[in-house]
């Protein structure tokens, strides 16, 4: 807020224009509103009512801003990349494939990355394809080979088997929202701007992407279960730090053919896989000052009530007693 104030533009236009502009509306607004309640029920009482309504809808106000995420908003949430772990695969694709005694783990100085499944720790996609008639059926042989989070957007039994096997990281299904934000900042970090491994994100291909942490998931899509869980979630204001990991390898080179169109990306399975491991960064979305907000003007509103009704109850015991010795 000093922040704000200091580099404010200490001009007519838009400068000083805007801020009475706001103070001739606040003053016109709220001035008549109390000018009018003063008038029929004195200075005191018309400012405890004009003061209450005026908590009350802040009140009502606080509370839409924090369950829509309306209202005053700052810095977008984003993701950071925190990590980037090389690992030199000692097998070929599936994790039926693993020589004996060959201990392929992700080593990272970040402790939740060592526990990112590699591609030889699953089951291959395009087997797990081949075995399912539904899936095949999604998934034709004949266009380009699934991956797994492709798989799990079909058949959620094994979704919940592979996130079984990766836990405590949960697969990102191609269809989520993260997956493009994940993938074009990994983008920008590995490219000549970034960190320079690849000229361009055509060099590679992105095999998988996991989650942990960050808040908990809803589980059911019924109505009461989406309210509930959309007020538990705004309250949720302490979740524990989001990640996601990104797994790629780079292509194997192809030559394009003159009047044909590109080939298809072939990962090479020999290649070092590349996990990144990126955070959520929050930003300043303001949720946590409007929940504040809410929560004193929704404690102002009750005090200035609950003095109203001693007021009233105070008025009433006065007018009785007059009654009773008249």
């Amino acid at each position: 807020m000093i922040d704000a104030f200091l580099s404010f533009t200490w001009t007519w236009d838009p400068g000083l224009r805007g801020v009475l502009t706001v103070a001739v509306a606040v003053t016109i607004l709220m001035g008549s509103i109390y000018l009018i309640l003063a008038t029929n029920s004195g200075a005191r009482l018309g400012f405890m009512l004009a003061l209450t309504g005026f908590c009350a809808w802040m009140f009502v106000m606080g509370i839409i801003w924090s369950l829509y995420g309306i209202g005053p908003k700052g810095p977008a949430p984003t993701w950071k990349v925190v990590d980037t772990i090389r690992t030199q695969p000692c097998t070929g694709e599936t994790k039926d494939s693993v020589p004996a005694g060959c201990d392929e783990t992700v080593q990272s100085e970040l402790a939740v990355a060592e526990s990112v499944p590699l591609p030889s720790q699953l089951p291959d996609p395009v087997a797990l394809r081949d075995d399912s008639a539904v899936l095949t059926a999604a998934f034709p042989t004949n266009q380009r080979d699934p991956g797994l989070g492709d798989l799990v957007t079909v058949d959620t039994a094994l979704k919940d088997d592979i996130n079984e096997q990766a836990d405590p990281w949960r697969i990102l299904e191609t269809s989520n929202k993260y997956t493009g934000e994940t993938q074009a900042v990994v983008a920008e970090d590995l490219g000549p701007d970034g960190q320079a491994i690849f000229e361009s994100s055509s060099d590679y291909v992105v095999i998988e992407s996991f989650l942990t942490g960050g808040k908990k998931a809803r589980t059911d899509d019924s109505i009461m279960s989406r309210a509930v869980y959309k007020v538990t979630s705004t309250l949720d204001v302490a979740p524990p730090p989001f990640y996601a990991a990104v797994q790629l390898q780079q292509v194997i080179p192809q030559e394009t053919k003159d009047g044909q169109a590109p080939p298809t990306p072939e990962r090479d399975h020999q290649s070092e896989v590349i996990t990144v491991v990126l955070q959520r960064v929050q930003g300043h979305q303001l949720r946590r000052p409007q929940i504040v907000t809410m929560i004193f003007f929704g404690s102002m509103t009750a005090l200035l009530c609950y003095l109203l009704h001693r007021r009233d109850q105070l008025s009433e015991t006065q007018r009785s007693a007059v009654a009773g010795a008249s």
